[in-house]
């Protein structure tokens, strides 16, 4: 009931930590603060005038035709690998709180940094990340900084 009552508070933000596993609340002006503090940095963002997801839906699904006329992959894969323009969504940019951190280097002495995530899941290149994922997570055990 706690838990129910905690996720229809809309002052408050619900995340996991970036290590660790702990679950944090913060207070909902402070995420957006911190996460247009750090959207808001010319070195690592830059605004755009309109979404690109369209037109690289367009690219991806032209370099699939070539790919599939080319033998590459199959009707099969292109049929899923192909962007679904119907169902496509923006990415989804969200932070996970550096709770670990000392609080002398937080950013606000209430609010701790934190790490950006922009989710791929329902975007237009989201299918094909799978694909590649599925082929290179055998390999990427492989690796010795895997242990």
């Amino acid at each position: 009931m706690a838990i129910r009552q905690l996720r229809k508070n809309e002052n408050i933000i619900i995340k996991s930590a970036d290590k660790g596993g702990a679950v944090v609340l913060m207070d909902k002006e402070l995420y957006i603060q911190e996460a247009l503090r750090q959207l808001n940095n010319i070195n690592y963002y830059q605004p755009l005038e309109e979404a690109l997801y369209p037109n690289t839906a367009v690219t991806l699904t032209e370099q699939l035709r070539v790919m599939l006329r080319q033998g590459y992959i199959t009707s099969k894969q292109f049929a899923y690998l192909k962007p679904n323009t119907l169902k496509m969504a923006s990415r989804y940019f969200y932070l996970l709180p550096k709770i670990h951190k000392p609080r002398d280097q937080w950013p606000n002495p209430n609010m701790p940094a934190g790490r950006p995530i922009v989710s791929d899941c329902g975007s237009e290149s989201a299918n094909i990340c799978s694909f590649i994922d599925y082929f290179l997570q055998p390999l990427s055990i492989l690796h010795e900084a895997y242990t």
